[in-house]
């Protein structure tokens, strides 16, 4: 509900009713896939990398995405959510079949 205080900044993934949430959601998701098999290519690349490297490798991907990827969709205009979904749908999309 747009009266929600989860939704009064207008932007949050518990907002039924604001189109980005959906956007948000299936972004972290990806992110998250992308970022899992970065780190389980990179351990398998550089057996030596201790857990708490990969840690660290994991706390930095994560920062990046957020940075450059999830706190700028937080940022976008209301009305810009059905363009940035079909635009991410269409990488999505790309990426699956590869």
């Amino acid at each position: 509900m747009a009266t929600d205080p989860a939704c009064a900044d207008g932007w949050s993934a518990t907002c039924a009713d604001d189109p980005r949430s959906d956007l948000l959601v299936l972004v972290d998701r990806h992110t998250r896939a992308v970022i899992d098999a970065e780190l389980h290519r990179l351990a398998r690349r550089a057996p030596s990398l201790s857990p708490a490297d990969l840690a660290f490798v994991n706390t930095v991907l994560e920062d990046l995405a957020e940075s450059a990827i999830l706190a700028p969709l937080r940022n976008a205009p209301r009305n810009s959510a059905p363009l940035l979904t079909r635009i991410f749908d269409a990488e999505h999309d790309d990426m699956r079949r590869r």
